[in-house]
């Protein structure tokens, strides 16, 4: 896959699968039919195709992103379900984003987890849900509409304390139904915050955490709690290591450190790559996917977005053969030791 990559260095890799959403297209207004006929043209792409026509209905979505302020976002998840719904009618990226919760939402529910399988959606941002055939999990699960997963997530995993990666609603709607909200600073439901490396195991995960720097800030000293969790055998023995906005120092990976199947990244820059590897706090994992990419509270890059344009450019180095970049939406299925 790597050679791949590296043969298209200049383009992205990202997946988009099909799906009905509940923004019905005969009711979408004429001045985003644009958006409309990107999505459905990405839906006929597969997840590991890497064809020119792919890459170009990406650049799209980018400039879609790029042209919507970070503020009007903000507006929009602070409004009335009529009015974001109007707005999801006629902001290009909006559509998009709703388009991508509506799939995942619509399959989490529904889709049924063969045994020694796993199901892995990225949502948004950092954002992804597992689904195993005993087990329903989210880790930095954030989106406009996010609570309406409490009812289908038997725990939910969340690596700091930024609101593109803590959903209070999702919280709040979890610690109603009684379900863990595990976390460093999340304090209803005692029994599931530590400010220290910690063990966990509900059913037939087990969840090992591990604290880091934000983004190696020493301003933010071990604010970051690094989630490694294993599946279990009813999930082919899926494991994932979710980084949330670490500092990537190995010294601070000792805990969670080793082999793993997926291995959730940033954006993939140089500093990333110090994780990857055999020695003491390095991990080895047979998959990497980067992600944080078009988080619309952030400005452009280079004024605090991590772009897709950077993220090609960082691909080609990443010291993992079979790295991806999925996009809002995108399922993986871990199947036979593969992800598929």
């Amino acid at each position: 896959m790597k050679r791949l990559l590296l043969s298209l260095s200049m383009y992205l890799l990202v997946f988009v699968s099909s799906g009905q959403g509940l923004v019905q297209e005969s009711s979408i207004k004429s001045e985003i039919n644009e958006a409309i006929k990107t999505w459905k043209s990405l839906e006929k792409t597969t997840a590991f195709d890497l064809s020119p026509n792919r890459i170009e209905l990406l650049k799209t979505i980018e400039r879609y992103s790029d042209s919507f302020p970070p503020d009007e976002f903000k507006a929009y998840l602070a409004m009335s379900e009529d009015d974001a719904v109007e707005m999801e009618r006629k902001v290009p990226i909006l559509y998009a984003y709703r388009k991508g919760f509506d799939k995942v939402l619509n399959e989490v529910k529904n889709n049924k987890v063969k045994k020694g399988t796993a199901q892995v959606w990225l949502l948004y941002n950092m954002g992804f849900i597992v689904k195993t055939p005993s087990a329903c999990f989210g880790i930095d699960v954030d989106h406009r509409l996010a609570w309406q997963f409490a009812p289908y997530l038997d725990f939910l995993y969340i690596t700091h304390n930024h609101g593109d990666h803590a959903n209070v609603k999702l919280m709040e709607a979890m610690t109603n139904l009684g379900k863990p909200v595990i976390s460093n600073f999340y304090k209803p439901g005692s029994a599931y915050h530590s400010v220290v490396p910690t063990s966990y195991q509900i059913g037939n995960v087990t969840i090992r955490t591990d604290m880091d720097d934000h983004l190696a800030n020493p301003k933010f000293p071990k604010f970051i709690s690094m989630a490694r969790i294993d599946c279990g055998t009813d999930a082919g023995s899926f494991s994932l290591l979710h980084c949330g906005d670490a500092g990537f120092t190995p010294a601070n990976f000792t805990k969670i450190q080793g082999p793993v199947n997926l291995l959730v990244m940033r954006w993939g820059e140089k500093r990333e790559n110090n994780l990857l590897g055999t020695a003491e706090g390095q991990v080895q994992p047979d998959y990497a996917v980067l992600t944080h990419l078009i988080e619309l509270r952030h400005k452009p890059y280079p004024h605090g977005q991590a772009s897709i344009t950077k993220t090609m450019e960082h691909l080609p180095a990443v010291k993992c053969d079979k790295t991806m970049i999925p996009f809002w939406g995108e399922r993986l299925t871990w199947k036979d030791g593969m992800l598929k």
